[in-house]
């Protein structure tokens, strides 16, 4: 009888054990990368003109951005990722981004994404005062979009408002700009304007990419 008690409470023993060690264990997930920034990935993108009924045309022309390395800045590791602006630049230069616990950050500190915080103005940007104000804020979270490379794409959306300044003599209206980042793909759309209202907006298109 003594010997069956022992057994019977041995048993529970293991048992509870192993429940409290279940219990404990870590449940692991994997994060969506919707930055990218490794080293050796490149991006092909497509510009579009867009006019004032959102009728996007190609441009003709195709550009592409890569990161040629690591490199570190004031004690952080940043990637040297090489680009030109919204397809329209005439040469490439350097850009130094690094994920900061989820928020995209440049080298002079400025939050451009998050791929966690749709709630907060998570950057301002006021590097033009005399002309406007910009207000950053991530939308579209887990959005599907379908416009980059024909097939659906998860992604989510940095949105900048940029509010024109007094005396704001030509009336222009708020207006955003928007960067568009797709789940283990990087970013996949850019849309932007001239500030002072002329000419179409423009647009660049991921159309080829490759990450590691």
């Amino acid at each position: 009888m003594k010997k069956t008690l022992f057994l019977i409470c041995a048993s529970l023993s293991i048992l509870a054990i192993s429940c409290k060690k279940n219990s404990e264990d870590p449940i692991t997930t994997t994060k969506a990368d919707y930055f990218q920034l490794k080293v050796g990935n490149y991006w092909i993108y497509e510009g579009f003109n867009v006019d004032t009924n959102g009728v996007a045309t190609s441009t003709g022309k195709f550009d592409s951005a890569h990161i040629e390395k690591d490199t570190v800045i004031r004690g952080f590791t940043f990637v040297e990722l090489w680009e030109k602006p919204y397809v329209m630049g005439i040469t490439q230069f350097p850009v130094y981004l690094r994920d900061s616990s989820g928020y995209l950050v440049s080298m002079d500190g400025s939050v451009l994404a998050s791929d966690f915080n749709f709630t907060d103005t998570i950057e301002i940007d006021n590097s033009n005062p005399l002309l406007y104000l910009g207000y950053v804020k991530m939308t579209g979270k887990d959005s599907i979009v379908g416009e980059s490379l024909g097939k659906p794409i998860q992604s989510i959306t940095s949105r900048k408002q940029i509010v024109p300044m007094l005396p704001n003599l030509n009336n222009l209206p708020i207006r955003y700009t928007y960067e568009v980042y797709g789940k283990g793909i990087g970013k996949i759309k850019t849309h932007s304007f001239f500030f002072s209202g002329g000419g179409p907006k423009l647009e660049a298109r991921l159309v080829r990419y490759k990450v590691n």
